[in-house]
């Protein structure tokens, strides 16, 4: 990496929505798939719904959604307060700072 090109920090990885986002897909393909294997006496326990066909999709929008949410609006890192952040907390706990601005 060149020292002219700004880096570019990786907030959206492990971005909450995409981490429950992920597993409420998973949990939702899940359901979806045991509910056609869902037998006549437990669709009776339902009052005759498929719970697992029901909740599975809700599951799978709702996990959609938050996917969705986190590719449409991520995360934004403010690189200059950032280090100003971490200027302020070296100063503050007397640790010495680097005031040429090189990054090693």
């Amino acid at each position: 990496m060149s020292q002219d090109t700004p880096r570019k920090i990786r907030t959206d990885l492990f971005d909450i929505r995409n981490v429950i986002g992920a597993l409420l897909l998973i949990y939702g393909v899940v359901l979806v798939i045991v509910s056609f294997t869902t037998s006549d006496a437990d669709k009776a326990k339902a009052d005759g719904v498929n719970a697992n066909l029901w909740v599975g999709v809700s599951l799978l929008l709702f996990g959609g959604f938050l996917v969705g949410w986190a590719l449409l609006r991520p995360i934004v890192v403010d690189e200059k307060q950032l280090e100003e952040d971490k200027k302020a907390v070296d100063e503050a706990a007397g640790r010495p700072t680097d005031t040429s601005g090189s990054v090693d």
